[in-house]
């Protein structure tokens, strides 16, 4: 092992984080090291062995060096936690359902059949749920239904239903000012993610510095020796 493999474990081992060891493996990646991207996978699992992302960035890997049998081992591992964590897809439905939210629970169920084809129960609840939806008139374009989207984050749609309204009534005044409170909420948290992209870029620049750091001391180390 060379000293700056030693230094990149040494900082992989530091990192408290999956999302940081998981940018940190990317740049390895991105800059040309798939062995010490591997390398820092595996390290990274053993610390947080359910993290999907970082067993999928292990599996891509595997695949790009012509690792197939390793790449496929990993896939496994990756298809067996998804199947295990789908379950709850039919909660949610559940939940959605109790709520009135058919359209919602109905995606739900969707992706869970996916996973549990057999599921007859849930596939019967399925087929009930379409069939409602069939069967209802849409609903009327109001401000109670523009804000019960908006009390489920779904800021986009109240703003929709709210143009509907204060086109329908231009002199609904109430209306007009709420939907303009709505599209300055969504243009600042716009502007909110616009800002952490740009931290999260800086972060990057940050990690790619250190790492041309450590590179130099290495070839320091080379040249003196």
């Amino acid at each position: 092992m060379t000293a700056l493999d030693q230094d990149y474990d040494e900082i992989i081992d530091n990192i408290a984080t999956p999302r940081a060891r998981l940018i940190l493996i990317g740049i390895l990646k991105k800059e040309g090291k798939p062995e010490k991207a591997i390398k820092a996978c595996i390290k990274a699992l053993e610390f947080f062995p359910d993290d999907i992302d970082i067993r999928k960035l292990l599996a891509g890997t595997y695949i790009e060096q012509g690792l197939v049998e390793l790449a496929e081992l990993e896939l496994r591992k990756l298809c067996k936690q998804i199947d295990d964590l789908s379950s709850i897809f039919k909660l949610q439905a559940e939940l959605f359902k109790k709520e009135d939210r058919i359209e919602e629970a109905i995606n739900s169920l969707k992706i869970y059949l996916a996973h549990h084809s057999s599921d007859q129960e849930a596939a019967q609840l399925l087929s009930e749920l379409s069939t409602s939806t069939e069967e209802e008139p849409s609903a009327l374009p109001t401000p109670t239904l523009a804000e019960i989207y908006y009390n489920q984050g779904e800021i986009e749609e109240a703003i929709k239903i709210y143009d509907q309204v204060v086109k329908a009534v231009p002199d609904d005044e109430k209306s007009r000012n709420r939907l303009n409170e709505l599209k300055e909420i969504k243009e600042a948290e716009e502007r909110r993610k616009a800002k952490e992209e740009i931290l999260k870029e800086k972060k990057l620049k940050v990690i790619g510095i250190l790492e041309r750091w450590l590179a130099n001391i290495e070839q320091r180390r080379v040249v003196a020796i």
